[in-house]
């Protein structure tokens, strides 16, 4: 009878996950995975078991998953995480299908990047079409089809877009949870069922472990002995029917029992022999106890000495307050005096600086506008255009008297002004003598004013005639083409300004200054035509006297220059002047005030002070009485007690150093009793006979703590007789016990057996390539066999004696043998499974074989014992396909394949394997769908270093789907009566 119930892992998808940026890959085919070594076919291959079980994290990675290499390392649990969570892109996906009583569920689970190698998961209802695009997308523009990362990928926002289309939808983190979800096998109800993928008949502690063994074998089907072992004792474990039967046998706490026994004898032995002393400390107690009233002395003594040192303590404080008050007054007082003497400081300072600033601006002002009046109505500006020229002929005159080439440049250009002054005498002599016929003399006032405005120069003109009609006419018509707008010509829309005032020319004055710069210039010339001839001493003090004149040029246009300066500082200066005499002004008089209460505060201060000191006087003497008070306190426990329950004195007593130690002496007298009471107490502690609290250990115990110690005590003694008779039943109901052990160890070695029977029965009838019959043998550890034998030759449960040293040790040595390192105490069945291995009977042979067989024969021997453990482990009725991983393809003769798969499928699995692209197409052909893990790269990948893209189906020969078609019953009918000899 077929199953009702099938569950299928149809798709396994990593995001930014073990080398790959998007790989997608069917798991409900057999599938072989290719590409160049290490690309991570071997990492998506060995995924899908984080899927199927109940963990959280990565601690104890080697355990929980056995991830490694393909040289058999063990990779560890930040190496595991980091390859498989590398970022915060990172998911893994995997898609379940199942059919319930023929409907059709189907749901994903997601894992994604947690803390501290740890990792959650999403499980959802929705089928991974309806979710792909939160993980994985193709662009318009993207030409081959490879797809690229999805923007802004967060499980906060995959979560929420979920659950947003299904209300089914939830994160799980516990481990529990994920166990009551994933191995559901309530079938009746669709809610239990929702999320399972693996429905256990029982999801116990010891069924997940078996689950786990079995899920590794099947991603390791070379996997070692010793893990068949460990699944096989496991499931054992969990098929017991009763909690008596579990093989969880303590041999250290049976042990233990023993030695307790033992040291429970050896402890009423040694209260027998400190009788005496018991009696010698009960007498003591009986003294001590009537010891009295000086204790209550020494409390007032203290009380009333601590409430004067608080008056005492109150006193000082007020005065230290009052003091700081003082202080707190001073304080912004004195800060103000320093800042009123600073600002004082400097407006003094800044007031002498404007005056010596005031000053020097001043004087350079008066000799600026000395130098200026010189040149009579000359503005600044045209003073300084003469001066420079005045520099530049200075400075030709210099070079002409130190070079010769100069000298003839000199020589040539005085020349050329000579010539040209006596041009322009001549014009102004021509000018003075045809003065009537001057331009200002022959024209109207406003043609005038119109042709000054256009350019001064043009109303000094002088034709030297008169106008003739025509040319007085032509100007008068050109005066017409400007309108005069007041201070303004308008000349078609152009405007320019209307000059005011007009040039009044001095001929005869500029005849003379003419003549005077032709003589200068000649004079000039001719000494430097006879220069050749003058005295050297000549020609130095002429270039002393013109470079003097040179300094005295820079010296006068430097003043004229900064004149305008000089006036701005001046009156910048001015105005810091006023505002530092000012400050001055208003600062003086709150100096001195607060300078008078800064003075009242400190005499208050000081006077305070000494009020303070006498005080701290009578404090100091009161606290050198409290610390010796203190000594005597802490040195006796009953003191302390009633400074407790006490919190006022009854008398005043004087509070000397003298009563103080008359007190001491007095208590010291009931000491040396109170010592011996305690010493013997705790004689009694450390030989074990009593428990006591750790306050008797202390330098001074409370009365409460002793005398309860001694009553403890007293009770041991009242009790030994009783102690010795419970001695007597507890070693009696010890040896009885043993029994109950040796009956637990035969009924696991017989269900060991019937469990190897149950194996060999489901065994029947199965062949392995050209094996006819397998059997399946569990072999037990030898030391198991033999601790049942001395346990069985070694004791006698009717005994009130204990049991001979003799066993114990031979338990012992056992114990030490058996657990290495002392890693844990209990005996459980994996422990006494150690192996289990076939023996086969070969077609046409009548012997059995122990010997190894080949890796794809004990692959498939292992995978029938896997179907046969899984089939006691999921719940009946249901079956689950999942992936058999064999990593390298390679390591089975590509002969065993035909038959290897089928094989395979007709257990109900789905070969998952990988090689290289050497692998021969006739085993790809074979193993019918491929994937080429490293054919496609991402131009845009979550992250630079993971590329690498894997998805839309796998490539195959042939489309399954039609070939079936093609080669069912009516395609085959077609071919009848076909002649296929050749």
């Amino acid at each position: 009878m077929s199953p009702q119930f099938n569950f299928v892992l149809k798709k396994l998808v990593l995001v930014d996950s073990a080398g790959f940026c998007y790989s997608e890959i069917e798991l409900d085919k057999h599938t072989i995975l290719l590409g160049e070594g290490n690309v991570g076919k071997s990492s998506l291959l060995n995924c899908i078991r984080l899927f199927l079980l109940p963990e959280v994290n990565f601690n104890k990675a080697k355990d929980k998953f056995n991830f490694k290499s393909s040289n058999g390392y063990q990779y560890d649990k930040n190496e595991s995480f980091g390859h498989y969570f590398p970022s915060k892109y990172s998911h893994l996906i995997i898609e379940v299908e199942k059919v319930i009583a023929g409907k059709r569920y189907t749901h994903c689970q997601i894992l994604n990047r947690g803390k501290n190698l740890s990792f959650e998961r999403i499980f959802t209802t929705l089928p991974y079409a309806e979710i792909q695009h939160l993980f994985w997308q193709v662009e318009d523009d993207d030409e081959h089809h490879i797809g690229s990362r999805v923007d802004k990928l967060s499980t906060q926002e995959i979560f929420a877009q979920i659950k947003a289309k299904d209300k089914h939808c939830l994160a799980v983190k516990e481990p529990q949870k994920l166990k009551d979800l994933m191995y559901a096998r309530d079938i009746l109800s669709e809610v239990a069922m929702r999320y399972s993928l693996f429905p256990l008949n029982d999801a116990s502690e010891e069924n997940v472990e078996s689950l786990r063994a079995l899920i590794l074998m099947l991603f390791d089907m070379e996997t070692s002995n010793e893990g068949v072992a460990k699944a096989v004792a496991n499931i054992i474990e969990s098929e017991k029917k009763e909690t008596t039967d579990a093989l969880n046998f303590d041999i250290h706490s049976f042990m233990s029992a023993h030695d307790l026994l033992k040291q429970e004898e050896q402890k009423l032995t040694d209260i027998d022999n400190k009788t005496a002393e018991f009696t010698q400390l009960t007498h003591h107690f009986s003294q001590y106890s009537q010891l009295s009233e000086i204790e209550s002395q020494f409390v007032d003594f203290y009380l009333y000495l601590n409430s004067e040192i608080k008056v005492t303590n109150a006193n000082v404080s007020a005065s230290a307050t009052k003091i700081k008050d003082f202080q707190i007054e001073l304080k912004p007082i004195a800060e103000e005096i320093k800042l009123l003497g600073q600002n004082l400081f400097t407006a003094n300072r800044n007031s002498e600086q404007a005056k010596k600033n005031i000053a020097q601006a001043q004087k350079d002002i008066d000799t600026a506008e000395m130098e200026l009046s010189l040149y009579g109505e000359m503005s600044a500006q045209e003073v300084l255009e003469v001066l420079d020229e005045e520099f530049t002929t200075t400075q030709d005159k210099v070079k002409a008297l130190q070079d010769e080439n100069a000298r003839l440049g000199r020589i040539q250009s005085l020349q050329q002004r000579i010539a040209e002054y006596q041009a322009k005498q001549r014009v102004i002599e021509t000018e003075m003598a045809n003065s009537q016929f001057a331009i200002d003399k022959q024209l109207s006032h406003e043609t005038l004013a119109l042709l000054h405005s256009v350019n001064p120069k043009l109303v000094m003109a002088n034709p030297g005639r008169s106008l003739t009609q025509q040319e007085w006419d032509s100007l008068e018509h050109f005066k017409n083409l400007f309108v005069d707008q007041g201070y303004l010509y308008n000349f078609w829309g152009q405007e320019f300004s209307k000059s005011t005032s007009r040039t009044v020319r001095n001929l005869a004055l500029e005849l003379d200054d003419i003549k005077s710069e032709i003589s200068a210039d000649t004079a000039e010339k001719n000494g430097l035509e006879q220069q050749d001839t003058e005295n050297p001493l000549i020609t130095a003090k002429k270039l002393e006297a013109l470079n003097k004149e040179l300094k005295e040029i820079a010296r006068v246009k430097g003043l004229i220059n900064e004149l305008a300066n000089n006036r701005s500082g001046l009156n910048i200066y001015k105005k810091q002047l006023t505002e530092s005499q000012a400050e001055l002004a208003e600062h003086t008089p709150r100096l001195d005030t607060l300078k008078a209460k800064q003075s009242e505060l400190a005499e208050l201060i000081e006077a305070e002070q000494q009020s303070k000191q006498s005080l701290a006087a009578e404090q100091s003497r009161l606290l050198e009485l409290q610390s010796k008070s203190d000594g005597t306190k802490q040195a006796y426990a009953k003191i302390q007690r009633q400074l407790e329950r006490q919190d006022t004195f009854n008398h005043q007593p004087s509070l000397t150093a003298e009563h103080l130690s008359s007190l001491q002496r007095a208590l010291q007298q009931v000491e040396g009793l109170r010592a011996n009471i305690i010493e013997s107490l705790r004689d009694f502690a450390r030989a074990g006979f009593i428990e006591a609290d750790t306050e008797l250990f202390n330098s001074s115990p409370l009365p409460s703590v002793i005398h309860q110690s001694y009553l403890n005590l007293k009770q041991i003694y009242d009790e030994l007789d009783g102690q010795r008779l419970l001695l007597k039943t507890k070693t009696k109901s010890h040896n009885e016990s043993v029994s109950n052990y040796v009956d637990i160890l035969d009924k696991n070695f017989e269900h060991i057996s019937r469990f190897e029977k149950q194996l060999n029965r489901s065994f029947e009838g199965i062949s392995v390539n050209d094996l006819a019959e397998i059997e399946v043998s569990i072999h037990v550890d030898p030391r198991f066999s033999n601790l049942i034998n001395e346990i069985h030759k070694s004791y006698n449960e009717f005994s009130e004696q204990a049991l001979s040293e003799q066993f114990y040790l031979r338990l012992q040595a056992f114990s030490d043998a058996f657990f290495k390192n002392g890693e844990r105490n209990k005996l459980v069945m994996a422990d006494v499974i150690k192996q289990v291995s076939y023996r086969v009977k070969k077609e046409g042979h009548e012997n059995w074989q122990t010997k190894q067989q080949s890796t794809s024969t004990t692959a498939l021997i292992n995978l029938k014992l896997v179907r046969i453990l899984l089939a006691k482990l999921r719940a009946d009725s249901c079956m689950v396909k999942l992936p058999v991983i064999m990593d390298e393809a390679a390591n089975i003769n590509v002969n065993q394949y035909e038959w290897l798969l089928k094989d395979i499928k007709e257990s109900g699995f789905f070969l998952f394997t990988a090689g290289t692209h050497s692998s021969g197409a006739e085993l790809v052909h074979m193993i019918g769908n491929h994937y080429d893990v490293d054919a496609l790269k991402t131009a845009k990948p979550y992250s630079a270093e993971r590329t690498r893209v894997v998805w839309d189906g796998p490539q195959a020969f042939y489309n399954q789907e039609e070939f079936d078609a093609f080669v069912g019953d009516e395609q085959i009918d077609l071919l009848a009566g076909v002649d296929e000899e050749i």
